[in-house]
């Protein structure tokens, strides 16, 4: 493995691991959770809309398509039937602004990934910039909090850290650069759609929660999305332009 190539998954663990870390906390502490469901998912939508300058991704209209009408879908589900003026209020103003700075900064790590995946397979890249990431993270929370920066965390916290740490970083990043090398970025990203999707199912099953009509045709509009983002331009091969 090259030094430059080193270096350069490095920079992409500080873009995609820790400010997609640090801009989806803050933005969220400055805006609300509707907000950040919506907009930190607004991600497939960059993906689409960048692949194809940055890496000659495949271009078609009926991605575009599928990508816009996943941020609806989204919209639908998180809002809940909530006018943009009832949820996207002055008042969050910085904070949605953080976290489609997020949105943004994953985006372009996940389409910048992609030739390292090809290249060395899922689980280096994943290592080199989870590890860079938790560098930089470690860093940051050192030079805003000090000494106290592990202070709170108790004995109870502990197993739900340990499975946030294996089941939804360990795990999730590994599979998502295997399914990268695997179908391309934007067919890879589009499934991420499917997020607020899962939530709706699990807190139904898990906490009884009965989420209303808005919500279902949220899920149906983001199922129907990402089948838009799946298909292929006509005589197209992923990875080369359409």
């Amino acid at each position: 493995m090259s030094g430059p190539d080193i270096l350069a998954m490095t920079g992409l663990g500080a873009l995609g691991i820790a400010l997609f870390s640090v801009c989806f906390t803050f933005g969220l502490k400055l805006s609300t959770a509707y907000n950040g469901s919506l907009l930190i998912n607004s991600q497939p939508i960059f993906t689409t809309l960048l692949a194809p300058l940055i890496i000659k991704e495949d271009f078609s209209l009926v991605r575009i398509i599928g990508a816009l009408a996943g941020g609806v879908g989204v919209y639908f589900i998180v809002a809940g039937g909530l006018g943009p003026g009832d949820i996207l209020t002055h008042v969050y103003f910085r904070g949605n602004l953080i976290l489609l700075g997020g949105a943004l900064s994953i985006s372009i790590y996940s389409i910048l990934l992609k030739r390292y995946v090809i290249k060395y397979g899922g689980f280096i890249p994943t290592f080199l910039t989870m590890l860079s990431g938790t560098v930089f993270l470690l860093a940051t929370a050192l030079l805003l909090s000090g000494s106290d920066v592990f202070q709170g965390i108790t004995l109870k916290s502990w197993p739900l850290l340990i499975y946030i740490g294996m089941v939804g970083t360990a795990l999730v990043y590994p599979l998502f650069n295997l399914a990268l090398k695997a179908n391309g970025v934007i067919r890879a990203v589009g499934f991420k759609l499917l997020i607020p999707v899962f939530g709706i199912v699990l807190s139904v099953v898990l906490l009884g929660e009965r989420p209303g009509l808005f919500t279902y045709i949220g899920a149906v509009i983001v199922i129907a999305s990402v089948y838009l983002i799946q298909r292929l331009p006509a005589g197209a091969t992923e990875g080369k332009p359409a």
